[in-house]
């Protein structure tokens, strides 16, 4: 239940601006990682390159996303941001951030704890990605 009132609370907020899950969740990873390459883009999202490039054309076109090229390797793609984007990525977060407090107010540090290693069991178990993993890499 739990998850389906997350899965539901995104599909809003992207909804809201008038994106797709797959296409805001591309923006929350440029918003952690900054700059990336299409090829780097397909890793941290978990798809194959061709999705990542359907993903960036729809969002170049909307004007979320720009795309370069390096002046000394014109096969790379590079992604990032605009400013309207990092505007909607800092809101939603903001919003995230709001209702995580919201959701965990009066737990304490051993239960949040004990969540936390729980939830990052299940969603390894699930063979999903972890936010956690961008850090990592």
């Amino acid at each position: 239940m739990l998850a389906e009132e997350m899965s539901g609370s995104i599909e809003r907020a992207a909804a809201n601006y008038g994106l797709t899950v797959p296409r805001l969740e591309l923006l929350f990873v440029l918003g952690l990682e900054g700059e990336c390459k299409q090829v780097e883009l397909a890793t941290f999202l978990d798809c194959s390159p061709r999705q990542v490039t359907a993903l960036v054309d729809g969002l170049v076109a909307s004007g979320h996303v720009v795309r370069t090229m390096p002046p000394d390797d014109r096969r790379v793609r590079l992604v990032n941001l605009t400013d309207e984007s990092r505007r909607i990525v800092e809101e939603v977060v903001s919003a995230r951030v709001a209702l995580a407090e919201w959701l965990f107010d009066g737990l304490d540090d051993d239960e949040l704890q004990a969540f936390g290693a729980v939830s990052e069991k299940l969603v390894s178990r699930m063979g999903g990605r972890s936010l956690s993993r961008l850090a990592e890499q």
